[in-house]
């Protein structure tokens, strides 16, 4: 996914925070077709698809273009931001092409969905603030079997991302990880419309499920008593809410409209931060498959030349049994010259089986050798060079992203500079080990400065931001080569990569004023 990109087309950034007592509201002024009613945006989140309302009661040639899941209008830190969702025809802000990407809009920006339909976003006064009713202090989301061991969760902060390497449910990697791998990065959220709680899958592979019906491209109002599944039949919970009422001082009551369960606060998960909008509608550069290594079939062993040879031998002597001397010592002696030929392609293709085993075996460190003498030897052997490859990658990027993540940035560039040693002669390892290194030094200058949206250092702080944006600008389809090579080898990848894109975006909101023009992840 891309930065979001700032947009002020002269208007200034739409600020969605309330004035006062009064309340201001989003409103898409239509431009094409201009017969239509305008739309009063009032809520957090707008989904734009062409069975989302008011979409699904505009005329068939209007709605043409959209998807089911086009876009989505949504606000932050009283920001206003529009964020496609890998639309079929795209989402455009003045003008400008928006695929993949999340803006920051102005207001009088105009936006575009499809080829047949755009507005003029504006801010209008919405009247006065409506009067405080009861509001949601938390949603429990309490597991519906005991048998698989699962904390309840208390949600408190929202949105909240339901996510496999969210320690809500990362937590069970090492019990259950079959059940946790049905889980997308970016699975399904939960936020409130209004001040009321609502589910929203975000295309997993796996599915969400409300009261056993999986959910499509809508977002769902959840209930007491609701039934809810991520993924199967595993993480399967019931939702309870408790409520404040801001009409009765806090300091001498509060109730709640569902009685609240007990709940052993020792093993309990408690969700006290609120996740971003920017990174719930990040769109992945490439589909989370789902992996099932139970199911690989057993390696069968190499058939032996030599054994083979021998037996063809004695069989070809029996035949020519009955034959004149000089003719058994003639095909003998081309069936010897058989023999040593094959033999010699036998021994020679030796580290290639061997690497292959070793892979199979999952000895990934003792393949990268083998591979990667043998290339030596032989640089121009395909074969060879991309089991060189494979178990470069699988013996190194998972101990290269542990050391990544627990901030040891030394180390993780010490596993580089060994791998970069190893593709001396492996050109296609070279470009993904230049990636590593690219993603380890962006996650260095991230941690350096205090996170992605920390304030600018400086001159030299701004420098380097604008070198990285620059960076994947000019060589953006090389970065997404890169993933899709090394994620299709070593799947945690996956996680590594988005997660040093949502950084790269973030530097992009935090340097502020890009170009409408400029690319970004």
């Amino acid at each position: 996914m891309r930065p979001a990109i700032d947009s002020d087309g002269g208007h200034g950034i739409a600020e969605a925070k309330p004035a006062g007592d009064r309340q201001r509201m989003i409103v898409l002024q239509p431009i094409v077709p201009a017969d239509l009613a305008e739309i009063r945006i009032d809520g957090s989140l707008f989904a734009v698809g062409r069975s989302e309302a008011p979409f699904d009661t505009y005329p068939a040639e209007v709605v043409a273009d959209l998807s089911r899941r086009h876009a989505r209008v949504f606000c932050e830190g009283g920001a206003v931001y529009l964020a496609d969702l890998d639309s079929k025809n795209g989402s455009t802000v003045n003008g400008v092409p928006l695929r993949q990407t999340i803006a920051r809009l102005g207001d009088g920006d105009e936006i575009g969905f499809g080829r047949a339909l755009s507005f003029r976003l504006k801010l209008v006064d919405g009247g006065p603030a409506p009067p405080p009713t009861a509001t949601l202090a938390s949603l429990m989301l309490l597991p519906e079997s005991d048998e698989h061991g699962l904390q309840p969760i208390i949600v408190t902060e929202f949105p909240f991302l339901i996510s496999k390497t969210d320690h809500a449910f990362a937590r069970y990697q090492d019990s259950f990880p079959h059940q946790v791998n049905y889980l997308s990065r970016r699975h399904a959220h939960i936020f409130l419309q209004q001040g009321q709680p609502q589910i929203e899958d975000l295309g997993s592979t796996n599915g969400t499920f409300v009261d056993g019906v999986r959910l499509d491209e809508h977002a769902v109002a959840l209930a007491e008593g609701n039934i809810i599944a991520f993924g199967g039949h595993h993480f399967v919970y019931r939702v309870s809410a408790q409520w404040d009422d801001p009409t009765v001082d806090p300091t001498v009551t509060r109730y709640a409209r569902a009685a609240a369960p007990a709940i052993d606060a020792d093993k309990t998960t408690f969700v006290a931060a609120a996740d971003s909008f920017l990174d719930i509608f990040c769109v992945e550069p490439a589909p989370e498959p789902e992996r099932d290594d139970s199911a690989e079939p057993a390696a069968s062993a190499p058939s032996h030349p030599k054994g083979q040879h021998a037996t063809f031998l004695a069989e070809l002597r029996s035949l020519l049994g009955g034959a004149g001397g000089w003719v058994q010592r003639v095909a003998l002696a081309a069936l010897a010259a058989l023999v040593v030929v094959s033999l010699a392609m036998y021994v020679s293709g030796a580290p290639e089986r061997d690497a292959q085993q070793m892979l199979a075996d999952g000895d990934y460190a003792k393949a990268a050798v083998i591979a990667t003498e043998a290339l030596a030897r032989d640089p121009d052997n395909a074969a060879l060079r991309n089991l060189s490859t494979q178990a470069q990658l699988k013996a190194n990027v998972p101990a290269w992203g542990a050391l990544l993540k627990s901030r040891q940035f030394d180390r993780a560039a010490a596993v580089v500079a060994r791998m970069r040693q190893s593709a001396r002669q492996n050109g296609e390892l070279q470009a993904l080990v230049d990636e590593l290194a690219w993603i380890g030094d962006i996650e260095k200058f991230v941690d350096a400065r205090g996170g992605a949206q920390a304030a600018s250092a400086g001159a030299a702080d701004a420098a380097r931001i604008k070198l990285i944006l620059k960076q994947w600008d000019d060589n953006t389809e090389q970065h997404q080569r890169a993933f899709s090579t090394i994620s299709s080898y070593v799947p945690e990848y996956r996680d590594i990569y988005a997660g040093t894109l949502s950084h790269v975006r973030k530097l992009a909101l935090s340097a502020g004023g890009l170009d409408h023009e400029q690319k970004s992840p």
